[in-house]
């Protein structure tokens, strides 16, 4: 009855407060939805922080211009998967401090979870916690040659785009020319299927490569934490290839494997898991310690072959950057070939050997080449980064 008086008098003091003709029910429901009918007067004027992206401030639809530095910066304020790691190692940081607490409480050890909650949890807590850590900045390192490939991924699509742009404008060219040969009786309008063919897989191209390039930019800010409806563009100039220095690269490699974080981490564990064995062992639990003996020879196992398999990781990702070397040399190669001879043809057209038409398929195979080194060079240039990454961890 108390419960009731109290509501019935709020709801008159509010009807009073608004001076308005309400009629009131005693039923709690009706008293969420009076609540919920006054809430917009009194979140109306902050309500557009929380639309719909569609309806986003301004300051959201502004242009963007990101530049790839500014795109690697803020990898970790805006990706969600860092922020998600952040969040465990939140977690794992709390519950390190309550197993620390529990070990410096000194409470006397009457049996197996006191004993562990002496001599093992917060051994375990922390080897958790530090490999958290460093899984992070793994990630991290990762996330950057991550986004630098899609950045330049997109910078490389859009070049094609037009590259293909221009191929269908010099078709274009070369259709009128014919039509004009077929009108004057000098080729037969059959002659022109072709070069309509041509065209048309050109445009559907086009499109292709235009719908990949918005999907390649939505992944991109995606990943950024950008809204995916505001306008980026993308300010820096394609990546330039720069030779991976392999001053040392033998001694590099066997420091990388003596220096491997994973070493470290597996000692410790063995070591962890060890003080655990050894607790069970006392306190009869031999179902568990016999699991945790098996996981103690496996970690074993899984050491010794470690700095052999690194080992051997590094050495093969290390050629296949040398057979990427190779496939760049040969393309600049190409890239030169074709410039020599769109060269040789302008003196040809200048002398009037030859008419622009015959410059068309030179031109194409120079956008083809070109194309094709830029993609090889940031294939390149990932597989350096992701290489230099491994040679840190």
């Amino acid at each position: 009855m108390e419960v009731f008086s109290l509501k019935k008098s709020y709801l008159t003091f509010f009807a009073l407060l608004l001076s308005a003709s309400i009629a009131f029910s005693t039923h709690s429901t009706l008293a969420v939805d009076s609540a919920a009918q006054t809430a917009p007067a009194t979140t109306a004027p902050p309500s557009t922080n929380t639309a719909e992206p569609a309806a986003t401030p301004p300051a959201d639809n502004s242009t963007l211009n990101l530049s790839l530095e500014d795109a690697l910066k803020s990898v970790e304020t805006g990706n969600s998967t860092l922020k998600l790691t952040d969040s465990q190692i939140e977690i794992y940081d709390k519950q390190n401090e309550q197993t620390l607490a529990r070990q410096n409480a000194n409470i006397p050890v009457v049996d197996e979870d006191s004993k562990k909650d002496l001599s093992l949890n917060y051994k375990r807590t922390q080897w958790t916690l530090d490999n958290a850590k460093h899984d992070r900045d793994t990630k991290l390192k990762a996330l950057k040659v991550q986004i630098t490939n899609e950045y330049e991924g997109v910078l490389t699509l859009r070049q094609q785009a037009e590259n293909t742009k221009k191929q269908l404008a010099n078709l274009e060219t070369i259709i009128n020319q014919v039509n004009l040969q077929i009108k004057l009786g000098l080729k037969i309008p059959s002659d022109i299927y072709s070069y309509n063919a041509q065209k048309t897989r050109l445009e559907a191209s086009v499109k292709a490569i235009t719908n990949t390039v918005n999907s390649s930019m939505i992944t991109l800010k995606q990943d950024l934490g950008i809204d995916i409806n505001r306008n980026v563009i993308l300010t820096s100039d394609p990546i330039q290839y720069t030779v991976f220095d392999e001053k040392d690269i033998y001694g590099r490699i066997t420091k990388a494997t003596q220096d491997n974080y994973d070493l470290k981490k597996y000692k410790e564990d063995i070591d962890i898991s060890q003080i655990e064995y050894d607790i069970d062992f006392f306190y009869d639990d031999t179902m568990v310690a016999d699991q945790v003996q098996l996981g103690i020879e496996d970690k074993k196992a899984k050491l010794q072959t470690l700095p052999v398999n690194q080992e051997v990781q590094l050495k093969t990702a290390y050629n296949s950057l040398k057979s990427l070397e190779n496939t760049i040399e040969a393309d600049k190669l190409a890239v030169e070939a074709d410039q020599i001879n769109v060269d040789v043809m302008q003196k040809s057209i200048d002398a009037g050997k030859m008419s622009s038409l015959d410059m068309i398929a030179l031109q194409n195979a120079l956008l083809n080449d070109q194309f094709t080194l830029q993609q090889d060079t940031n294939t390149y240039m990932t597989a350096a980064m992701n290489f230099q990454n491994s040679l840190d961890n």
